[in-house]
């Protein structure tokens, strides 16, 4: 498929979406909605599109027409090195357009006013609404994304050596990344030694790795504007505790279940409460104290979530997270994560060579 075919397949989902609120244009803002849409990466706060009868007018700074008409001759992109806002108001003005909407809950207090006082309306989030759901494009993007990070684990853990500190773990497992042609990480990488892996979310520190220590690694990279998201754990050392030991099994019983429970038309919900009543029914309920996962694409956190409290049901080309986790403070924790793609039978994980 080519690049102005996405882009139309885009555009015609998205009048869908407006269609069913009466919108005969709209607005975009929102600087990773832009990137759904082209496929181009501009800052945040420096672009304005308005979306009207199937075409896209892009207002942005000078600097990026250039690169835009080269790359996208089938839209209108127009230098606007100040009051892009303003331009996209005016023209929709010019063309007549009834009833044009904004995303209130991502727009910012100063654009929302001056939309609103154009008589904008304020409309549902129909971008978010489309990214849960992958194309073909977009899932084979986050398949190499995910295969970096787990090419990454698998680079690094024979490297660790006794002595080595968080910090220089992360460093080189984030040059790896790069190396691999990521073009950033998805989120703070997460190395943890010992007691701190008993923090979810624990800053990676200088923390150094003793003879016996306990291994936890939360990480993942942006491959062509897509995340991922891998957590792996072990045991460094030959005496590894016969706790540490259940545990570890204990969480990988957990993800294999909450893997094997996702499929089309399931409740997300329920998806949390299969891997999450292996843990409780083990007695270490108390010590799994996060959502099993969430939707991971443009973002690293999106909907949908496999979560306690959604009402969520999954659809093929969802992509989640699946990542249960025992913390026991004090010692060490264990959390096990891969990234999975609903298909139309179950679920494809994707963090994989």
């Amino acid at each position: 498929m080519t690049l102005q075919q996405r882009i139309t397949d885009k555009l015609s989902a998205l009048r869908a979406c407006m269609a069913q609120e009466g919108l005969d244009g709209l607005v975009i803002t929102d600087h990773t909605d832009q990137f759904y849409i082209l496929g181009f990466h501009f800052a945040p706060g420096e672009a304005v599109f308005l979306v009207h009868d199937g075409r896209l007018v892009c207002f942005a700074r000078e600097l990026y027409v250039h690169p835009l008409k080269e790359k996208y001759p089938f839209i209108d992109a127009v230098g606007a090195d100040k009051g892009a806002a303003a331009r996209a108001i005016e023209l929709a003005g010019r063309l007549g357009l009834k009833r044009v909407g904004f995303d209130a809950g991502k727009e910012n207090y100063m654009t929302g006013s001056l939309f609103k006082a154009a008589g904008f309306v304020e409309a549902d989030s129909f971008i978010s609404r489309l990214r849960k759901v992958k194309d073909e494009h977009e899932a084979a993007l986050l398949r190499d994304s995910c295969r970096i990070a787990y090419q990454t684990y698998l680079y690094i853990r024979p490297l660790l050596q006794t002595g080595v500190t968080e910090f220089e773990v992360a460093a080189e497992m984030e040059k790896f990344m790069r190396m691999k042609g990521a073009s950033s990480t998805s989120f703070d990488t997460i190395v943890a030694f010992g007691e701190n892996g008993a923090n979810p979310h624990h800053v990676t520190s200088r923390r150094a790795l003793k003879e016996n220590d306990a291994v936890l690694m939360d990480f993942g990279c942006v491959y062509e504007g897509y995340c991922s998201d891998i957590t792996r754990c072990w045991w460094h050392g030959n005496e590894e505790p016969a706790e540490y030991t259940k545990i570890w099994n204990l969480v990988d019983k957990a993800r294999r279940t909450g893997v094997a429970a996702e499929a089309p038309g399931v409740a997300a919900q329920k998806v949390d409460a299969a891997a999450r009543a292996v843990i409780t029914d083990a007695g270490y309920g108390e010590y799994f104290t996060h959502r099993l996962g969430h939707g991971v694409g443009l973002e690293i956190h999106e909907e949908p979530c496999n979560d306690q409290t959604t009402r969520a049901v999954l659809k093929k080309g969802n992509v989640v997270t699946v990542e249960p986790g025992i913390y026991l403070p004090g010692k060490f924790g264990v959390r096990l994560e891969d990234t999975t793609l609903i298909t139309d039978t179950g679920a494809e994980i994707l963090t994989k060579e």
